[in-house]
This record gives structure tokens, sequence and C-alpha cells, in this order.
């Protein structure tokens, strides 16, 4: 669908969206990113993916890549609370090893690959510069990142920990790795947020998911667009 298009179906359904609703799209819009996103590799227990899933809505990381090689990924509704009709997930499933696939597609679109690991000696969360575009990787919760992760990776990152514990719950991880790096990326002066084209198509996409009927709606604006 061409942009300007796009515009005035925005347009057409703003009329049935609240003016603080569509206020707040604004704000949030503002806050997305695609510069940072964030891949899982078979995570299975659904109360870590729906943490994980709003962790990403609240820190403002539009994307969502879920690898399932062989878990199934699968949500908590109590947990995810609805944030998964705002972060768009692409999930791969559809062959023997799904890793290949979603880590080439992110080299492909020029994202570095950090694999997050436990290891003393990988690099410090806070050490991680933001001056490319950065994909994310968590691995299953007793494993970790598989080992074809490990080869596709740039850097190897961790989590500074000074107890006993050898390692945090991944959605704990989650937390904190964003947390740290969007604090940085929010300072640094990377272009990191949506292009105005980006803003509009997930404008769109937002307002569908809040108008009730919006397929109907959808279709009687095309049909009132062609009759013009």
């Amino acid at each position: 669908m061409e942009l300007s298009t796009q515009k005035e179906l925005v347009q057409y359904f703003s009329k049935y969206i609240s003016d603080n609703k569509k206020s707040r799209i604004e704000e949030v819009l503002d806050y997305r990113t695609r510069h940072l996103t964030v891949v899982l590799e078979d995570i299975y227990q659904p109360q870590n993916a729906s943490a994980i899933v709003r962790t990403c809505d609240i820190f403002g990381v539009q994307d969502l890549h879920i690898i399932e090689n062989n878990n199934y990924y699968e949500l908590n509704p109590e947990v995810v609370k609805g944030s998964s009709k705002w972060i768009s997930m692409q999930q791969y499933n559809a062959h023997k090893n799904n890793t290949v696939e979603c880590l080439e597609k992110l080299k492909k679109n020029n994202y570095r690959i950090l694999a997050t690991s436990p290891s003393a000696e990988s690099l410090s969360i806070n050490d991680v510069s933001l001056d490319q575009k950065t994909a994310l990787v968590f691995g299953t919760e007793y494993t970790g990142v598989s080992d074809i992760v490990k080869v596709y990776a740039d850097e190897m990152v961790t989590i500074p920990m000074f107890g006993f514990t050898e390692s945090f719950n991944v959605s704990v991880s989650a937390a904190l790795c964003l947390n740290a790096m969007i604090t940085k990326m929010h300072q640094n002066k990377v272009n990191w947020q949506l292009s105005e084209p980006e803003k509009v198509a997930l404008r769109l996409e937002w307002y569908r998911s809040i108008v009730v009927n919006a397929a109907l709606y959808e279709k009687r604006f095309f049909e009132e667009f062609n009759n013009n």
C-alpha cells in the first residue's frame, strides 16, 4: 500500500479513536525503535516469553524475532496483558534449523549480533556500543544460546554478577540488558528513531488493532476510495 493511501486510511480510522488514545500513540511512536531488536531462541516457558514481550513494549523495542527449533513459543495471557498487539513478532519455525534463517536475515539487514552469556569473560552489557543496529539474542532457559548463535555472534555479552548464583532468569536478563542498552541509546546521538514511513505503517497497524470491526471500516474506505 502506498504511503499516501496509508495516511488517508489512518485519517479515516482516526474518527473512531479518542483524542487521548491518539495522543498516547504519538508519544509511544516517538520512542519506538528498530535500531535495537531482540531474538529469542527456543524459549519455552510461557511466563518468560510473555514477560519479554512486555519488556520489549515497555522499552520501545518494536521487533521481536522468535526462533522455534525444538520448543513451541507460547504466550501467557495473564503475564503478557495485551502487550503483544503493540509488538511486531516474527516467528521462524518452517525449517529444521531456524536459527540460521533468522540470523542471516538480521545480518543482511545490517544488524550486529550480540549473544548473551553468563561468562565473566564476555563483554559487559554496560560497555556495548550502539553505533550500529544491534540484535540481542537470548537462548533457552537452561542451556543458553546454541553453538550456531555463537558462530554467528559478533560479540558475546554478559550482565555483571557478584554473587554465588551463576545466571539470571532469562526474562530478568532481557529486562536488565534492555534497560542498560536503551538508556545508553537515548543518551547517544545515534539515529535510533523510526522513519516517518515506518511510523505511518505502525500507526495504521495500531489503529486497526484498536478500532472495533476495523476490517469492515477498511473495506468501506476502499469502496469510497475507488469510487472517487
